[in-house]
């Protein structure tokens, strides 16, 4: 069974919005989504976005390479993930999901990071390198949940400045 990253939560509105105990408006919480996605980074890159009303998805890779010398197997290239928002009133869920890691060199894409064996099989990847490709991508889609929290906290500023 494949697993997932869920994660369920609660937004408050900005003070000066809403009176108090009111929760945010869904229109609200999808803008943030939104504008999370459309957030530039350095570390990540999210492509193929979509909203669909109550609902922000997008993908999210980055580069992965060993920091060895002359590393045991030819494995660099990128993980990449799914990244789903659901807004209800109030509260939001996000869910990372699909998890792979996908090779520069042809042959040597591991797949998902929740198999016990690589892809490609054992013998092309040894074991400690198929935990290092986990744990670099469990380190990965921790960032981009904790970076998905810190942007959902705060309110998005979109009022255009007049020249």
């Amino acid at each position: 069974k494949k697993k997932k990253v869920v994660e369920e939560e609660p937004v408050a509105p900005a003070e000066d919005t809403l009176p108090p105990n009111m929760p945010a408006p869904i229109g609200e919480i999808v803008k943030r989504a939104q504008a999370w996605y459309l957030e530039k980074v350095k570390t990540y890159e999210k492509y193929n976005g979509s909203n669909t009303g109550n609902n922000v998805s997008c993908n999210v890779s980055f580069r992965f390479k060993q920091k060895q010398l002359n590393p045991e197997n030819a494995v660099d290239g990128k993980i990449t993930m799914e990244v789903l928002i659901e807004a209800k009133e109030g509260k939001y869920r996000y869910t990372i999901k699909n998890i792979k890691h996908v090779s520069d060199k042809q042959g040597m894409s591991c797949g998902d990071v929740y198999n016990t064996v690589p892809e490609c099989g054992s013998m092309n990847v040894s074991d400690r390198t198929w935990k290092l490709i986990k744990t670099e991508a469990m380190i990965g889609a921790n960032k981009v949940a904790s970076d998905l929290k810190e942007f959902m906290k705060n309110e998005v500023d979109d009022k255009k400045e007049e020249w």
